[in-house]
């Protein structure tokens, strides 16, 4: 599913929503790893992101050709900035109406409305593919994030204690979250 839309950040600064596609697969690496190490909240490590540049490009190839995943990215100056994607929960025929999204922005770039941006682009495309509902999991103890899904009308359905077990050893638990479309 293709996207491409200019918008204007909080600041001023243009910032495109585009599609992410193999030749960005060296870019969405670092982003990755970035964001990765920026927060708590994220589910990797940098040094958990091991694929290969040829590798992410084939993955960011099968995401463009597919009919029911996307990957949004928010692109400032030429780089991306932000990232977000839609992935099937399964390809099984009662699961065909939920949907996963997740979504990372690189700190520097918080509070800009990147975040609203990308979650109504991804919002809207999810409607477009025929789902029914878009689910998600947040460390409990992100607000930022809440607000933002709340915001959008995603509700809380339940909570996955200890989730993470982060590397100093203290746990961090997950909210649930849905949007009904």
């Amino acid at each position: 599913m293709k996207y491409y839309k200019c918008i204007q950040l909080k600041n001023g600064t243009d910032c495109i929503l585009r599609n992410p596609d193999a030749k960005d697969a060296e870019m969405i690496l670092r982003h990755m790893i970035q964001t990765s190490g920026e927060t708590e909240n994220m589910a990797r490590y940098p040094d958990e992101i091991t694929m290969t540049t040829e590798q992410e490009a084939e993955f960011l190839k099968s995401i463009e050709s597919s009919p029911n995943a996307i990957m949004i990215s928010a692109v400032i100056d030429g780089k991306i900035i932000a990232n977000a994607g839609l992935h099937p929960i399964n390809s099984f025929e009662k699961y065909k109406h939920r949907v996963g999204f997740g979504i990372s922005i690189q700190k520097a770039y918080w509070g800009m409305g990147i975040g609203s941006a990308i979650l109504s682009a991804i919002i809207e495309s999810a409607r477009l593919a025929g789902y029914e509902q878009i689910e998600l999991d947040v460390v409990t103890s992100n607000d930022r994030a809440i607000a933002l899904y709340k915001g959008f009308g995603f509700q809380i359905y339940g909570t996955h204690e200890n989730a993470f077990r982060c590397r100093d050893g203290h746990y961090e638990s997950l909210f649930l979250m849905l949007l009904r479309l």
